[in-house]
């Protein structure tokens, strides 16, 4: 039977932890992306733990003497990713106290709108204190890895994950094979939205969805939160072999696709034409057809003209590209408006 243990890391001081930060792992796969706090919440952390007050608690998994021997690391961060980089950033400099800090202990010491230099240099008793606040780390040991995934899930069902964030949090076999795909250069290099929310996690599941409806139903369906996190849960073990299926077939047309785009693409700057894309160059690899990245640019540039045209002559503006500018503003995830997208388009192309 699998176990779970916490206990509390003694010692954990600021300028501890800070010292072994290459004995950490800050982004084990479960994890959210870091940096997505705003300057204001990083300065409210310093604030706090100046003024001494009390932080929530950071968990760390322990690995174990052969994890640590096979990893090169002693922990992952569970939850406090975002307060251990704040932290970090701060002693490197990165960032300032606000203009209206207060030091409530001694209203004599000027802190306000330094950076952890700056006080080193002019009051270095306060670096001291902040260098030996004692973080509230709690280590969790376990046997079983998904239990790790289960509470990075519970411990932030209060916190604003999105949903893209919360299903990467399942573990398993489906989640592994959308980290996989958006890894791919299609994502890495040529998408020109960011991954800062797990935004290319969200279009990889998209796509590994559609194989999988495809694959059990023989038809698409729409892409929302529901269905993703429901195909995420249904294939999370016990069917590698189909999932690894599904993921080789999203990789090959993905892997075309990159072949087309230019490097952060002005035509990929958005998600919601992304599944179009990947349908369209399905249909296009089962026909052996070629796409052209100039026929899509020229596509666009006819819907952005059609568009300006209709508001000087609606009669004589194409009501095709028309529906396809409006559906691509309302509703991405309703498969009756993929569909419609798609029709537009691939009739443009001819396909």
């Amino acid at each position: 039977m699998s176990y779970i243990e916490t206990f509390p890391l003694q010692h954990s001081t600021i300028l501890r932890i800070y010292s072994e930060i290459d004995e950490i792992e800050t982004s084990p796969e479960y994890q959210r992306n870091g940096g997505i706090w705003t300057p204001e919440k990083k300065q409210l952390l310093i604030d706090s733990i100046i003024n001494n007050y009390d932080i929530p608690k950071i968990y760390f998994h322990q690995f174990s003497r052969d994890e640590r021997a096979r990893i090169g690391k002693s922990y992952s961060i569970i939850d406090g990713k975002q307060r251990l980089e704040t932290i970090w950033s701060f002693i490197n400099n990165e960032f300032k106290l606000s203009n209206d800090f207060d030091f409530q202990d001694d209203e004599n010491i000027k802190v306000a709108g330094m950076s952890y230099n700056d006080i080193a240099q002019e009051y270095p008793k306060l670096k001291i204190k902040f260098d030996s606040f004692v973080l509230p780390i709690v280590c969790v040991m376990t046997d079983d890895f998904d239990l790790i995934e289960d509470m990075f899930s519970r411990l932030n069902e209060a916190a604003p994950l999105n949903s893209a964030e919360k299903r990467n949090a399942f573990g398993g076999d489906m989640v592994r094979a959308i980290r996989e795909i958006s890894n791919l250069k299609l994502f890495t290099e040529k998408v020109k939205f960011p991954n800062n929310r797990y935004q290319h996690f969200e279009i990889a599941a998209r796509y590994l969805l559609v194989e999988a409806s495809n694959h059990e139903n023989s038809k698409l369906i729409d892409t929302k939160k529901v269905y993703l996190d429901s195909m995420a849960k249904k294939y999370k073990s016990g069917n590698t072999t189909l999932v690894n299926g599904f993921r080789d077939t999203v990789k090959k047309i993905v892997d075309s696709m990159a072949q087309t785009f230019i490097n952060q693409d002005n035509l990929l700057r958005t998600q919601g034409i992304m599944v179009v894309y990947y349908l369209l160059f399905k249909k296009a690899l089962e026909n052996n057809v070629v796409i052209n990245r100039i026929d899509l640019q020229n596509f666009d540039d006819l819907v952005k003209n059609n568009r300006l045209g209709a508001e000087k002559n609606y009669e004589g503006a194409d009501f095709d590209l028309l529906e396809f500018d409006r559906l691509a503003q309302y509703g991405t995830n309703d498969v009756s408006n993929i569909k419609e997208k798609f029709r537009i388009l691939s009739e443009y192309l001819k396909l």
